[in-house]
């Protein structure tokens, strides 16, 4: 009987003092898949590829349904930066762990209203390559991320003119200014006098926008989104399939700092240096587009 009161008492505080926070913290919930399927692959096995990832898994472990939502908060946001690094060690796994980041910076702020803060993150139209003299991925590679980013541009030009929503031509010139940047950083020394390669197409098929302007498929994962959600993910995707294609397979990095492998060294500070460059720009379009309603779950993310 005695117990029976205790948790009496404790069920009649709760419904006093918890129920303003449930409804949020039914949406949060969902959020916990943040775990995403399996991760590690064998390049994590040594090296600073390995510490990377377990750092971030470690912070990742945290942010689940169970631990303290301040806990989670701010495991979170250690996460995001530490995903970031991982995506930049291990460039097998580019893809998996850039995602990864922004997922996990989309949980610090889905969380951040039960703890009472904002947290400042990068906004895509703000993501630029000013400060940017050279880039160590190929031009033809080069080439695809300005075409996933000028098709985008576009498309939100679209958008805005049909008064969709969050859809502004600030946001189409900021897709367009990076695909500009992009080619203007192709490597002008190919040994010919011709032209770097620009695919960029400037106009493209608005067939399916004027179709579906509000809602639509994502092509990737058949789930629907806001259009423009999907525009975002459709060019983060794009980029990222064009990274992945271009990427070693293996890490090439180790902890190795002898003479002889003193350009090896250098060549992979360059190579890391341009995958946290282009980590920051692609996670800024998958934020964007989880912000505009794009599903945050794992089925939705992972292929």
């Amino acid at each position: 009987m005695q117990t029976r009161r205790v948790f009496s008492s404790l069920r009649n505080f709760l419904s006093r003092r918890v129920f303003p926070g449930v409804a949020i913290a039914a949406f949060i919930v969902p959020l916990a898949a943040c775990n995403a399927p399996r991760l590690e692959s064998p390049i994590e096995t040594a090296g600073p590829c390995k510490t990377a990832y377990t750092n971030a898994a470690s912070a990742n472990s945290h942010t689940t349904a169970g631990n303290p939502f301040i806990d989670r908060y701010l495991s979170a946001g250690n996460a995001v930066a530490a995903w970031r690094d991982a995506a930049t060690l291990c460039p097998s796994q580019f893809s998996v762990y850039t995602m990864k980041s922004a997922q996990t910076q989309w949980l610090q702020q889905s969380l951040s209203p039960l703890v009472g803060t904002n947290p400042t993150h990068t906004d895509a139209a703000l993501a630029n390559l000013d400060d940017i003299v050279a880039l160590n991925v190929s031009n033809d590679t080069l080439g695809s991320l300005a075409l996933a980013e000028d098709r985008a541009g576009f498309a939100v030009e679209f958008l805005a003119a049909k008064g969709i929503d969050n859809a502004t031509l600030q946001l189409s010139d900021d897709h367009k200014a990076v695909a500009s940047r992009l080619i203007s950083l192709e490597t002008r020394d190919t040994g010919t006098t011709d032209a770097p390669n620009d695919p960029r197409e400037k106009v493209y098929d608005v067939a399916n926008l004027l179709a579906h302007p509000d809602v639509i498929d994502d092509p990737s994962t058949g789930l629907q989104a806001s259009t423009l959600a999907v525009t975002e993910m459709d060019c983060a995707r794009e980029s990222l399939t064009a990274l992945s294609q271009a990427l070693p397979v293996s890490n090439t990095d180790d902890s190795s700092t002898s003479a002889g492998s003193t350009s090896k060294t250098s060549r992979s500070e360059s190579s890391s240096k341009t995958l946290a460059v282009l980590a920051d720009l692609i996670s800024s379009r998958i934020y964007l587009a989880l912000s505009l309603g794009y599903p945050a779950f794992d089925a939705a993310l992972y292929e």
